[in-house]
């Protein structure tokens, strides 16, 4: 009897279904059997390819290729036909006959890596796969000779999945499921070894910051001279060329084989000097490639003050940005997508940023403006399909660096921007570390050995990582005080402002932004605050050097140090009780406020003079703060009128600070 399997596959809006297969359980589809079609309805590929085709699936139009040639070199012999053949069954049934909602491709291609190395472990065995599949021990010797911790997490889902189908569908019984559990239990311990993604160090990460916007800034002062050249070399493919390569086009154009100015004559002198700076010879392939380096640096602007991911920042639209003026003050979201939901499936979602975020979309819109401007196609804001016209479109449309990458219709794909390929970039942007740098990665994380890591070494760059902006974004960007440098607190004094009003738990906004995505960053954020508070209050508070005073500062000093200061309290019980909520800290002018919940002093009292006045039990003062303090208060109260009850006011307060310090100094 023929059952109808009709192929399970995300399809993006605009894309077209492959066949649907009408046949009986376990019988192959024929050779010329369609497995996916491009946009226009043509085919794409069929069953019997060696390779399938699956671009026109993928969320973004990136190219996407199931590639069943699991081997390097060598003859196509009949051994390996038999295995492909394999390999195209079981990534068969899992997209046709498999029941539950779709894979994503990036699942698929998981999977598809685990099947190559089945069968190439079964070619070296002279065995075929189901071999290995239905027999504990070869399964075995595969896990312990060829599976990274990787392979084996992939391994433990990819099988019951297989066993799902059963003989029916498989032609054959996987391992029993006692094995199953082994190797998901493996999988999952492997989960369990992960590092989580260090905080960069916040003299890094500030440091990162500054050379991310140095990057931006010295693209700036070019970008016109440079954005000219790009498209007048786009529109003429043989302006900016070398003269043998003119010669060569004319040529195979069958035109006059007149000399246009090369790249050198065409350019100006600051962007010859910019060529220059970094190392490039001016030349349109550099030209390519500078342009791949700041549309990275631009890209790794907006994660450092959005929290985005890779895919999601690489997924931006054209159209991303909405700014909304309240008060007077700009307020800027950044639109997008998320593929961490849903298996895949696309979902809207946005983003807060700052200013430097704002200005880095609109440098990556400049860019994206004249690559678009050479097909003479102007990117409208749409409500449906957003994925036509990427924010970072590739600059390989204009084949500068060779390349045959051309527009389908009017759609566009994403570049490849990812910092990992570029080495000159990443040299600039790493700092080189110091002790100060672990010493700090300690503190964040005593239990961690960070200093037998080979990443972590002493006068070695720091591993950049775009990955890394994320967690120190969640972390640092809070106002516990855990941040103690100056030039990061003023690098990301805008963004916390932004992230506290939008993210908070309890802002109007939170819902509209954060909803039911369990992924998305603000969620991050609001997570990372005990602990961001928690390390603060450690390190202003329990480990302090500092002559501290105060009802919650004196509460330390008798319960949780012994006769001769030694502190006596668990840094992961302190940490614990942060998390459950029973002790908050944030930071205040005068040191910081350890209450749990709203404050009931009023909002004016900015430099909490009541809490000194009645030596509130929630107050840690810093003595080193308080002197600040009462100096900055004085020069206000030395320019005030006399006669005004703004002077009387502040005078007050100047003289209840004075004397909480001198008290302070009297009990020392």
């Amino acid at each position: 009897m023929n059952i109808v399997f009709e192929p399970k596959l995300d399809l993006p809006v605009g894309s077209i279904l492959p066949d649907i297969y009408d046949g009986s359980p376990g019988t192959l589809p024929p050779d010329d059997f369609v497995v996916s079609r491009n946009r226009d309805g043509s085919v794409a590929s069929t069953y019997g390819q060696l390779a399938w085709d699956l671009s026109a699936y993928h969320p973004e139009g990136q190219p996407n290729t199931l590639n069943f040639c699991y081997w390097n070199s060598g003859e196509f012999t009949d051994a390996r036909k038999q295995l492909t053949h394999e390999i195209r069954y079981l990534i068969f049934i899992l997209i046709w006959v498999r029941h539950g909602a779709p894979l994503s491709l990036g699942t698929l291609q998981n999977y598809l890596t685990i099947i190559r190395a089945l069968a190439k472990y079964a070619e070296d065995v002279s065995c075929q796969i189901r071999d290995i599949l239905i027999d504990e021990k070869h399964l075995w010797i595969f896990i312990e000779t060829r599976c990274s911790g990787w392979a084996i997490q992939a391994l433990g889902s990819l099988l019951p999945s297989l066993a799902r189908l059963g003989n029916e569908h498989l032609g054959f019984n996987i391992v029993g499921d006692t094995q199953l559990k082994t190797i998901r239990m493996l999988g999952q311990q492997y989960r369990t070894t992960l590092k989580q993604h260090a905080p960069i160090p916040t003299r890094i990460y500030s440091r990162i910051i500054t050379l991310l916007l140095q990057e931006l800034t010295e693209w700036e002062a070019v970008s016109d001279d440079v954005l000219s050249i790009l498209n007048a070399c786009g529109k003429d493919p043989r302006l900016g060329r070398s003269s043998l390569k003119q010669v060569q086009i004319a040529k195979k154009q069958g035109v006059e084989k007149s000399l246009l100015p090369n790249f050198s004559q065409i350019a100006s002198i600051s962007c010859l000097n910019y060529f220059a700076a970094k190392s490039r010879h001016p030349n349109l392939k550099n030209l390519s490639a500078l342009i791949c380096e700041i549309q990275t640096a631009i890209k790794l602007t907006i994660q450092t003050f959005t929290g985005m991911r890779d895919d999601e920042a690489l997924s931006l639209p054209y159209h991303c940005l909405e700014e909304t003026v309240i008060n007077g003050k700009s307020h800027y979201i950044v639109l997008g997508r998320t593929t961490k939901l849903n298996n895949g499936r696309v979902k809207r979602t946005h983003w807060v940023t700052n200013h430097d975020g704002y200005r880095a979309i609109k440098l990556a819109q400049q860019i994206a403006d004249t690559i678009f401007g050479v097909f003479g196609v102007t990117p409208q804001k749409t409500e449906g399909r957003t994925t036509d016209h990427p924010l970072f479109v590739s600059v390989a449309y204009l084949a500068f660096a060779g390349g045959t990458l051309k527009p389908e219709g009017n759609r566009f794909r994403t570049g490849s921007i990812f910092l990992e390929r570029m080495k000159a970039l990443r040299k600039r942007l790493e700092p080189i570390i110091e002790d100060a740098d672990i010493r700090e990665l300690e503190h964040i994380d005593p239990h961690r050995a960070w200093r037998s890591e080979e990443k972590f070494q002493l006068g070695k760059p720091w591993l950049f990582t775009s990955h890394q902006l994320r967690r120190s974004l969640a972390l640092y960007a809070q106002r516990s005080g855990f941040v103690s440098l100056p030039s990061l607190r003023r690098q990301l004094q805008h963004i916390t402002n932004e992230m506290s009003r939008y993210y908070a738990k309890g802002s109007s906004f939170a819902e509209n932004f954060i909803g039911d995505d369990k992924e998305h960053f603000g969620l991050e954020w609001q997570q990372a605050q005990p602990e961001s508070a928690a390390l603060s209050y450690v390190l202003n508070v329990l480990l302090s050097n500092d002559i501290l005073f105060g009802g919650h500062a004196n509460w330390v000093e008798h319960r949780l140090k012994d006769s001769e200061g030694v502190l006596l309290a668990d840094r992961e019980t302190t940490l614990r009780r942060f998390r459950k909520g029973e002790i908050s800290y944030r930071e205040t002018p005068i040191g910081g406020c350890t209450k749990v919940g709203e404050c009931d002093q009023p909002a004016l009292n900015w430099l909490h003079v009541d809490c000194l006045r009645d030596n509130c039990r929630n107050l840690v003062g810093n003595l080193t703060k308080l002197e600040r303090v009462i100096a900055a208060q004085d020069k206000m109260v030395k320019a005030l009128d006399l006669s005004t009850i703004e002077y009387r006011t502040e005078k007050a307060d100047l003289e209840l600070l004075v004397a909480a310090r001198d008290a302070v100094l009297q009990a020392q």
